[in-house]
């Protein structure tokens, strides 16, 4: 609705620029034709032309001059004449030009409003398709990660129905036990997952040190990727930010759970002031990120892995909280030798 207000504003303008053009250069020619043809204009002329006729009889010796003068305001003379004869076509000319520009103006906004339009619906049909391709990718994940659980947990109960009535050992029906709590434990990871991000709340800013932050969460998790070794450079002083640790901490462990399924052989974290703000870079040595899923690392539901490994909300989720520090999450670099992100922090 803006948008269309916004070109009939603009057809509006133009259109009443031009009036305003017609009107002006029309009262101009109008009085510059009204001057031209006063009688007293006229009458003027023939004056001149008598007074010439007088000169050129008093003075011989100037007679050429004289006749020269004479000879230009008969021409002027003439010249009145013929316009006061063809006055009237002449403005009409004049204004049918004018009608022509206002025309040719209206059309020429029309077009380019036209254009406009339809550049603007492609743009609103082609952001629909690509959001109900997203959605339609969510709803194949979700369909998926709810179906597979449920359906191996149902295939294990009546094994285990099966095994009960068959009258089998303790340890076959332990063994089918735990395969249907695996499934429901997969089947609650799913949930769990997908209620982080539905919701996700306020973080609770605290004045932290970020360095003994990170320096934390590196010795707790040290063995929790066992192909990973986690890498701290600390920072010559203390550098204290607004963050959540909580929060912040499971951006860290999405961040890493991803340079594991990358396969990185290490992730390393380095410190930064930047002005006003503090930057935590966090590189690993994994394969990188595909260039088609660049564009849209950060939209809830992209991932480069198979349904079933993944919902791909953990960097969604993770931008939204630094977004929600005042901060942001950002890709620096990816490609064959490794992917850096780059939190930012409010100096706290």
């Amino acid at each position: 609705m803006r948008r269309s207000g916004a070109a009939v504003t603009t057809l509006l303008t133009v259109a009443a620029a031009t009036l305003l053009f017609w009107f002006f250069l029309h009262q101009i020619s109008s009085v510059w034709l009204d001057v031209a043809l006063r009688p007293e204009v006229r009458d003027a002329l023939e004056a001149g032309m008598n007074d010439q006729r007088k000169l050129r009889d008093l003075d011989p010796q100037q007679r050429a001059q004289y006749r020269q003068r004479f000879e230009e305001n008969r021409r002027l003379v003439n010249r009145i004449d013929v316009i006061r004869m063809s006055r009237e076509a002449m403005l009409r000319r004049f204004e049918l030009a004018l009608v022509v520009v206002f025309a040719t103006s209206l059309l020429a906004a029309a077009l380019v409003w036209w254009l406009r339009q339809r550049r603007e619906a492609e743009r609103r049909r082609r952001e629909y398709v690509e959001r109900l391709a997203s959605w339609q990718e969510a709803a194949r994940r979700h369909a998926h990660e709810i179906r597979t659980p449920l359906t191996a947990a149902r295939l294990e109960a009546d094994r285990l129905a099966s095994i009960a009535r068959s009258g089998a050992t303790s340890e076959e029906v332990d063994r089918a036990v735990e395969s249907v709590f695996e499934e429901l434990d997969r089947l609650s990871r799913f949930t769990r997952e997908f209620s982080s991000f539905a919701a996700l709340g306020e973080p609770v800013l605290r004045s932290e040190p970020l360095d003994r932050i990170v320096g934390e969460f590196c010795a707790t998790f040290a063995n929790a990727w066992p192909s990973i070794v986690l890498r701290w450079e600390p920072a010559r002083a203390p550098v204290p930010v607004l963050a959540d640790r909580d929060m912040l901490r499971q951006v860290l462990v999405n961040l890493c759970t991803n340079s594991a399924k990358a396969s990185a052989a290490d992730v390393t974290f380095t410190v930064q002031r930047d002005g006003d703000r503090v930057l935590l870079d966090v590189r690993d040595s994994g394969t990188g990120i595909a260039p088609s899923v660049r564009p849209r690392i950060f939209d809830p539901y992209v991932t480069t892995r198979k349904i079933g490994e993944g919902m791909g909300l953990g960097l969604a989720i993770s931008r939204k909280i630094l977004l929600d520090h005042g901060g942001d999450l950002t890709l620096v670099e990816t490609g064959a030798q490794g992917t850096m992100f780059r939190l930012a922090f409010v100096a706290g």
